[in-house]
């Protein structure tokens, strides 16, 4: 839509007595135009390329229309190249209009829309009739008996949109239905634990929310459609404009794409410029397994890294196509934009504090392992600055995670499910714990195929802890949830020592005592010898 005469040579041809059906019949006209549409944003304007003496149903002594530059459109007709359509010969409007109707071809023929397009370029000023929108449509009254080209009214069409034109034969009321849909795309994440609905549509767990650790590799699918003009165009381009928040790298190696289920290698490119990810067809018609029903999905793997955000808002991931909508230029020329499309995946953090268990006081130097099982097999986290970075099963290999004054440790980066703190080393003078701390991580999100407002709040509604009976609600906006982890002090056991000490002291005075007797005896008997 980049101005008006530009718009008029990219109008969107549908067909040449396309979708008609008499409503009702008037000898002397005037005749109405109905369109059944009820996509918003459309004007639409008639012009007459032919017009005629009406006799029954068959317009004769055919002549230019009031909407048609006949001398220029005459001239090009006569130069153009039409498979199957020989103007070369033609001097007036009633020699075109036989040429096409000896030719019998039908509306959605290459000729057809060939002849259509030329005509297109050549439109005069003077519209026909009067065009009013209608709860869902559009009528075009007035019109006099003849061939009309209808189009959108120049500047009018939505960027989302395509754009419609059509030849109609009108020697009565008609009815005409637009053939002009757009491409959709949609975006699915594979969530990894839950259980997610109409999982038939887009494979097993594939939805618009998921939760994962840091250093997990999640799955996505781009699924794109065709609109139902599709074979109308000669060339068709056809593009993904994927873009990956920070907290996402994408893996541009592991990038696959289908046709209706098939892998296919060739007739497209990928390229990855920081976060975004495009797939481009350049020209969609070189494949020939692609029709107006087909379905393009594109596969590729990302691996939440480090700089992930924790609970809210998230870290959401969107599409939307870029696509040909002017088949009148074979595809060249303005493309359409699809609304982009999101989903979102989440992860969380664990702060665990190390007390007393009589006094709750926060105890220091308390050394613990963080694992998850699945049921045969301890995994082992990987913790760098507080956040995982991997997972291991070796467990020499696991990180030790240290109380601090406060008795604090962060894991930040956690799945929701069931984890494991093994204690390796107690604070000293307490007791090592006999037993692992099991823990699970509740997260409530909106796993299914409804998330349609793209805020993330919407998708993340509540998170909990839940440690032996005790479930405690956690902070969703920060995605944090918090642990008490207890331990109890060793036993105090009776001084060693003391008591040897005292029966060595009183026996040391025994024995001063028994000397001092012994030395006053002797010498009360020496004085009794001198006597």
């Amino acid at each position: 839509m980049k101005t008006s005469k530009k718009i008029l040579s990219v109008l969107l041809t549908l067909t040449l007595v396309l979708a008609l059906s008499v409503c009702a019949f008037a000898a002397n006209g005037p005749y109405t135009i109905t369109i059944d549409n009820t996509a918003t944003g459309h004007t639409y304007e008639a012009y007459q390329i032919f017009t005629g003496d009406l006799s029954g149903t068959t317009l004769s002594n055919i002549t230019w229309g009031s909407g048609v530059d006949g001398a220029a459109l005459l001239t090009a007709l006569k130069g153009a190249s039409i498979s199957g359509l020989d103007f070369s010969k033609c001097a007036s409007a009633a020699d075109v209009a036989k040429v096409l109707s000896d030719a019998k071809l039908g509306a959605d023929a290459t000729a057809t829309q060939a002849f259509a397009q030329i005509v297109g370029q050549h439109l005069s000023k003077t519209v026909a009739g009067t065009s009013t929108a209608v709860t869902g449509g559009y009528t075009i009254s007035g019109l006099n008996a003849g061939y009309y080209l209808v189009k959108d009214k120049d500047g009018t069409q939505k960027s989302t949109d395509s754009y419609t034109r059509f030849m109609l034969e009108v020697v009565a009321d008609v009815k005409a239905a637009p053939k002009g849909t757009v491409p959709t795309v949609e975006k699915k994440v594979k969530e990894n634990v839950k259980a997610t609905p109409d999982d038939t549509n887009y494979g097993t767990g594939y939805n618009d929310v998921a939760d994962y650790s840091i250093g997990d590799t999640v799955p996505f699918e781009l699924i794109g459609t065709l609109p139902e003009n599709y074979a109308d165009y000669t060339t068709y381009n056809y593009v993904f404009h994927d873009t990956a928040s920070a907290g996402l790298t994408i893996n541009a190696a592991s990038v696959k794409v289908y046709v209706d289920g098939t892998e296919i290698t060739t007739g497209f490119t990928t390229a990855l410029d920081g976060q975004t990810l495009t797939v481009t067809f350049a020209d969609l018609k070189t494949i020939t397994s692609v029709n107006a029903n087909s379905k393009i999905t594109v596969k590729y793997n990302a691996t939440l890294n480090s700089g992930a955000a924790i609970g809210l808002p998230g870290n959401p991931n969107e599409v939307y196509l870029t696509f040909s909508n002017n088949p009148n230029q074979g595809g060249q020329g303005d493309t359409g934009k699809t609304p982009t499309d999101k989903v979102i995946v989440f992860t969380y953090e664990l702060d665990t504090t190390k007390v007393d268990g009589k006094t709750n006081a926060k105890l220091a130097g308390a050394e613990f392992e963080l694992y998850k099982t699945d049921g045969t097999t301890p995994s082992y986290a990987i913790v760098a600055n507080g956040k995982v970075t991997g997972w291991t099963t070796d467990e020499t290999a696991a990180t030790k995670l240290t109380s601090d004054a406060n008795g604090l440790f962060k894991v930040a980066g956690l799945d929701d499910g069931t984890y494991y703190l093994k204690e390796t080393k107690a604070p000293d003078g307490y007791n090592k714990l006999a037993n692992d701390v099991e823990l699970t991580i509740s997260a409530t999100t909106t796993n299914g195929q409804s998330w349609v407002s793209g805020t993330a709040s919407d998708a993340l509604t509540a998170l909990n802890i839940t440690s032996g009976e005790k479930t405690t609600a956690g902070n969703i906006s920060t995605g944090t949830v918090a642990l008490n982890v207890e331990n109890n002090s060793g036993s105090t056991l009776p001084s060693t020592g003391g008591i040897g000490t005292t029966i060595f002291t009183v026996a040391g005075i025994v024995l001063m005592i028994g000397a001092a007797v012994v030395l006053v005896t002797k010498r009360k008997v020496s004085g009794e010898d001198r006597k």
